[in-house]
């Protein structure tokens, strides 16, 4: 009987010295748990796309750059002297589109009125910005002793880069939200009714960009 005892006790320091050192002397980590939140299948409902990107909303704008040609000798000996500005104008479309993923989700955020938010990707600018070439034109100040400045042709990267640049400004982007908004809805009311399920046309979508 007192082996009896010994071996349970034994066992049982054995087990309690396998955790002290484990707390002691091992080291942790920490993940996510998987699985721990589910969707619920009459708050949400799957939008299947067929991928690729969506073209959403176009700004037309005439737009116009500037540069600026100086002389340039030591000492600044030549700032008071003539400079030549060139610019260039054209209309300019800034077409914008989002990433279309497998799957969009709709969640229902309320059933009266029936109200649905879809988180749509950011806006991207579709690049090169597109000029009418037609409507491109160019002028120049130039004065007798000023230097010449740059010809259209190299002017014409200055206007890709420089179209690009406002693309992606909040201005730019924040002028299309609305029209963008639009699209996306309209796209989300299409593909739920293609699988049958059609979304009731007084139930209002809300875009989340």
């Amino acid at each position: 009987m007192k082996s009896v005892k010994f071996t349970i006790f034994a066992f049982a320091g054995s087990v309690l010295l396998f955790f002290a050192a484990g707390y002691f002397l091992g080291s942790y980590k920490t993940r996510e748990a998987i699985g721990s939140e589910h969707l619920a299948a009459d708050k949400y409902r799957v939008v299947r796309t067929p991928g690729g990107m969506l073209e959403v909303s176009t700004l037309s704008k005439q737009e116009k750059i500037s540069r600026q040609t100086s002389w340039t000798c030591p000492l600044d000996l030549c700032s008071k002297l003539p400079k030549t500005t060139s610019e260039i104008s054209a209309e300019v479309h800034y077409t914008y589109r989002v990433p279309l993923a497998e799957y969009w989700v709709l969640e229902k955020i309320s059933d009266e009125p029936l109200r649905y938010r879809l988180k749509a990707p950011k806006l991207e600018p579709k690049l090169p910005v597109a000029v009418s070439l037609s409507t491109i034109r160019e002028s120049s100040n130039k004065e007798i002793i000023s230097p010449s400045g740059p010809v259209l042709q190299k002017m014409l990267p200055y206007l890709g880069q420089e179209l690009a640049n406002r693309a992606v400004t909040a201005p730019y982007i924040q002028a299309q939200n609305d029209a963008a908004a639009k699209t996306i809805e309209e796209f989300a009311r299409k593909w739920m009714s293609a699988d049958g399920e059609r979304i009731l046309a007084d139930a209002k979508i809300e875009i989340v960009f």
